[in-house]
């Protein structure tokens, strides 16, 4: 009996084992692949971005790491919010063996002050050990819901992997908004100073009054405190992508490398069925639905008893020898049977079981875990509907993204930097007044600023979707 208890707890245990091995397997051997698969479809940058001078990057680089695919590679190996989920997991797979055990023997001993006579001898003291024998299937459907719990928590550890890697896109690409930003108002600096000489010479000529001057001077400046306000929003970004890689926050970041359009020729229904099939956060409750359909099953077994198997050695002290009186007629003692004389220790084989006589606890037991798995049917409905708005949701910013961007960087950008180089020309040779020529100037740099927060929002938008997903957008549209 104990074999067949025994049998059900081992095949789950088994099926535990191989979902934990191959889970260490495919975690530990995945941080490069996986980086690799999430910025495949990044496109390497055809020329330099709309920008008249190249970045001065920071004075303190390090040689390593640069490029998105190194900082999620280190992230998926050093994050501790996945190392944190990675032993949950593994600490949940521990519950099954836990739950699929037999409970401990009990050991008892009986100590009798005044002992019990019998026949034989005097009783002192019982000895015994019992065995709770509970039904296997109960053991083996408490095994099955650890099993589904842990299986629950490697999902949770993937939404947390994909989670980790959506924040150090979003961050990478925040800072590289950020640094071409800089970089666009450094160049513009210089491009003011050279219109500030130009009106200079204007003024000296008596051909136009200093205002002109004053008024480049003042975008000069503003320029400057944009530069100081973006430089401590750097700092914070960085510092947060160093929080991501669990590295101290002042850690040097480097100057993203620039990159190219990529264009997203992406169906919604497509990436919907997508989502459904491998967000890992539907699959979690997915999970828990079978838990909690284990656990129904479990607790209608709390109808059937579990059975006590119990051995006891009793110790019998012999008694003295009985010497019947002799026959007062004959005067010899009568024969009696010395066998009880012997006081051999007794052993006796004892089974109980519990009755359930309980049955509106019982009951009560059943319809908590219906309604349990009733939430968990609605929760995964309600999980569904929010990740299938943010499907959505990031297709549209994607779209947008890329239409902005390929507007400013096909149209807009081109014919704002061809007015400004007319009205520029016009000054100088005093056709047109220097306010045309600011006008002109700021439309060109805002312009470009907005091609790089349209190119750094589309993969911000990308890496939305990917979490929404659960897989890398370059694979979804295979």
């Amino acid at each position: 009996m104990v074999m067949l208890v025994l049998a059900g707890g081992c095949e789950v245990n088994r099926l535990a084992q191989h979902d934990l091995d191959a889970a260490v397997r495919r975690y530990s051997r995945s941080p490069a692949r996986d980086a690799e698969r999430y910025v495949a479809g990044l496109p390497p940058a055809k020329q330099r971005s709309p920008a008249t001078q190249p970045h001065s990057a920071p004075a303190t680089q390090p040689a390593a790491p640069r490029t998105l695919r190194q900082y999620i590679r280190i992230a998926l190996s050093e994050n501790p919010q996945i190392r944190a989920a990675f032993e949950a997991a593994r600490a949940r797979f521990e519950r099954v063996a836990q739950v699929t055990s037999l409970p401990d023997p009990l050991l008892s001993l009986k100590a009798m002050p005044e002992p019990v006579r019998t026949a034989e001898g005097d009783n002192y003291f019982v000895l015994g050990i019992r065995q709770k024998l509970p039904v296997p299937e109960k053991l083996t459907r408490a095994g099955r819901v650890a099993l589904e719990e842990a299986r629950m928590a490697l999902e949770a550890l993937e939404a947390t992997r994909l989670r980790v890697i959506a924040d150090v896109k979003r961050a990478y690409f925040r800072l590289y908004v950020i640094d071409r930003t800089i970089e666009i108002d450094r160049a513009n600096q210089d491009l003011l100073r050279g219109l500030i000489e130009a009106a200079r010479a204007q003024v000296a000529t008596g051909r136009r009054s200093q205002e002109d001057v004053l008024r480049a001077q003042v975008e000069l400046y503003n320029l400057e405190s944009q530069i100081v306000r973006l430089t401590q929003e750097r700092q914070t970004v960085a510092a947060a992508l160093n929080r991501l890689l669990d590295r101290p926050p002042q850690t040097p970041i480097p100057s993203p490398e620039p990159f190219g359009l990529r264009s997203v020729n992406a169906q919604l229904d497509k990436l919907l069925r997508v989502a459904a099939r491998e967000n890992p956060q539907l699959a979690r409750l997915r999970r828990q639905i079978e838990r909690d359909r284990q656990q129904v099953a479990l607790a209608r077994l709390a109808y059937w008893p579990d059975f006590t198997l119990g051995v006891e050695w009793i110790q019998v002290d012999p008694r003295g020898a009985f010497e019947p009186l002799p026959n007062p007629q004959t005067g010899i003692r009568p024969s009696v049977p010395r066998l009880s004389e012997q006081g051999s220790d007794n052993w006796a084989i004892t089974l109980s079981l519990n009755v359930p006589v309980w049955v509106e606890r019982i009951r009560a037991g059943i319809r908590e875990a219906r309604r349990r798995l009733l939430a968990s049917q609605h929760a995964l409905r309600s999980t569904q509907n929010r990740i299938e708005f943010q499907v959505a949701d990031a297709l549209a910013r994607v779209q947008a993204a890329w239409e902005l961007a390929e507007l400013f960087r096909g149209t807009i950008i081109p014919q704002a930097r061809q007015a400004y180089e007319v009205s520029r020309s016009a000054y100088i040779t005093g056709r047109s007044d220097f306010q045309f020529v600011i006008d002109n100037w700021q439309k060109w740099l805002t312009f470009t600023i907005q091609y790089h927060r349209s190119l750094g929002e589309l993969e911000r938008s990308i890496a939305d979707l990917e979490e929404a997903l659960g897989v890398s957008l370059n694979e979804a549209m295979r």
